[in-house]
């Protein structure tokens, strides 16, 4: 993988971010609180669960350690979160090639790997989770924005 096709992997999951953060934070409490199953049982625990996952690997990728948002305040709460985590994982990626190693500590122990293989990871789980909201979504009767990466590939320019 180049650095400009790392750059427009992670340009693509943080437009689709950008397009599920009106839906997101236009649930009412009651909807983003209700469990109607997945990975995690509503849409606001998915939600954190997927804000804090990036934000920890941003967090291994800078040798640090990460303070996953609080969910207890709802949805909006994790936004400036992750528009803070994404303008800085920008800056961190324009400086660092692909292959460059990254090691880190996690619940089972220590391991190394490629900066695009964290990006693979981290965009592959984002993309996995979105496909959760879209169903739970449903589930309440919703209609959910797009889950794909093909919607950004296509933009001109």
């Amino acid at each position: 993988m180049t650095q400009e096709e790392m750059l427009r992997l992670v340009a693509a999951n943080d437009w689709l971010w950008q397009q599920w953060w009106p839906a997101l934070t236009g649930l009412s409490p009651d909807q983003a609180r209700a469990e109607v199953g997945g990975s995690f049982p509503s849409l606001l625990a998915t939600a954190s669960h997927m804000v804090s996952a990036e934000l920890t690997w941003q967090a291994r990728c800078d040798g640090q350690h990460a303070a996953p948002p609080s969910a207890e305040e709802g949805i909006a709460a994790l936004q400036p979160s992750w528009e803070a985590l994404a303008l800085r994982r920008q800056a961190w990626l324009e400086q660092h090639s692909p292959q460059t190693p990254v090691s880190y500590t996690h619940s089972g122990g220590h391991s190394t790997n490629s900066v695009e293989e964290i990006v693979l990871h981290l965009t592959s789980h984002a993309h996995f989770h979105r496909g959760q909201l879209a169903t739970q979504f449903r589930l309440l009767g919703l209609k959910p924005p797009s889950v794909h990466f093909i919607t950004f590939f296509r933009l001109p320019g």
